[in-house]
């Protein structure tokens, strides 16, 4: 099917190829293309995600906002129109770090050092809020849009029954955000495919469009998810104890759910 895309987008594609990638799970079309010897991404948001975090303007926002402050992709032309919103981004290099998991190499200490350096990004004058409360409602609109997840799997959770009881027991089990840990910035969905690195070892972050303020055990969850089901439960543990905090298994496993429906 023929891509109709903005002036903007297309003029700054001109007649490069563009090439499908299909690697992630979000409902967005992302595509690679190349002008010269640099490489590009072209993301396109349907329209329907316009107020969610799929919604590429919101990750275009949290892109320049970011710049400066982490490693993250340059935005060199966005667009919006009736049919959804149009972003193409400058290629980081390096590699994700699942090609490391892939290739039996540890990557716990390379986990922390991502978590550090997102965790590090000063959030005081943060404008985006990707706290539990908008999450939650962000969730209530993909459910009633028919938008969320259908290919969910409740087995880590005996007793919830479908989507629309994991709703409920979400909202039933929010976290209070005033309960003593300050709010960080977070990456928001980080993992192995989107955290690169390169040849010198330096860590590189694309995918942010969920970015913004939020509790801490966010990010820890996602990256403690990641190690039990791609390396090892004792690759995750090793993890956690070198986190130099206390743990918290009830936040993580909120936000585990939370996402099994995004």
């Amino acid at each position: 099917m023929k891509l109709i895309l903005p002036d903007t987008i297309s003029n700054f594609i001109s007649h490069a190829p563009l090439q499908a990638d299909d690697i992630g799970e979000s409902p967005c079309a992302v595509y690679a293309f190349t002008r010269g010897n640099d490489r590009f991404f072209l993301k396109i948001s349907p329209a329907a995600f316009a107020p969610t975090t799929y919604s590429v303007s919101r990750e275009a926002a949290v892109l320049r906002w970011l710049a400066g402050r982490l490693s993250v992709p340059e935005v060199v032309a966005t667009a919006e129109t009736d049919h959804g919103a149009f972003m193409i981004t400058r290629a980081l290099p390096g590699d994700p770090l699942f090609t490391r998991i892939d290739a039996g190499k540890p990557v716990e200490g390379l986990f922390l050092e991502a978590l550090r350096l997102v965790q590090a990004v000063p959030v005081a004058e943060c404008p985006f809020d990707a706290g539990v409360f908008p999450r939650l409602t962000e969730l209530d609109y993909l459910l009633a849009q028919g938008l969320a997840a259908e290919d969910i799997d409740l087995s880590p959770w005996p007793g919830l029954t479908g989507p629309e009881d994991l709703r409920a027991h979400l909202h039933a089990t929010r976290p209070a955000e005033d309960s003593g840990e300050d709010p960080v910035f977070s990456h928001g969905d980080l993992g192995d495919s989107n955290i690169l690195i390169d040849s010198r070892e330096t860590l590189h972050f694309i995918d942010l469009g969920r970015g913004g303020r939020a509790d801490r055990w966010l990010d820890i969850a996602f990256l403690c998810r990641n190690l039990r089901e791609e390396v090892s439960a004792e690759a995750e543990q090793a993890f956690l104890r070198q986190l130099g905090r206390p743990d918290a298994p009830d936040r993580r496993r909120f936000f585990e759910q939370l996402d099994e429906l995004f």
